[in-house]
């Protein structure tokens, strides 16, 4: 993997991307095999796809869970997965979308309310 530094036009801002290293599958590796992770996404991340890596967010967060990068500053919480029923670290991302840290699944995180401390 290769790390590197672009602008992302749908943000607007300098990203943080990993390039995967490309498949050798019967013969030399392709660069189509590659995959760009960015390590940036998160809540601002509610699009259609990521003009970098070619998806959308629930399949960026995915690719960041299969290859064990870091979730540097996300948000997270630990819960039930409704994929896997494991109880497990879901990590939280644009527009109310979490992701299973152990089967990688996205998912719906719906909180509909807050109570009070008593």
């Amino acid at each position: 993997m290769s790390s590197h530094q672009l602008h992302c036009d749908a943000c607007a801002r300098p990203v943080r991307i990993m390039v995967t290293a490309p498949h050798a599958l019967d013969g030399p590796p392709n660069m189509h095999d590659a995959e760009f992770i960015c390590l940036d996404v998160g809540e601002q991340c509610t699009g259609g796809r990521c003009p970098l890596g070619k998806v959308e967010p629930d399949a960026m967060v995915s690719r960041l869970i299969r290859n064990g990068l870091p979730l540097d500053g996300m948000k997270s919480v630990f819960t039930l997965c409704p994929a896997c029923d494991s109880q497990a670290e879901m990590v939280l991302y644009g527009d109310g979308h979490a992701a299973c840290t152990v089967c990688g699944t996205p998912a719906r995180w719906v909180l509909r309310h807050a109570e009070p401390l008593t």
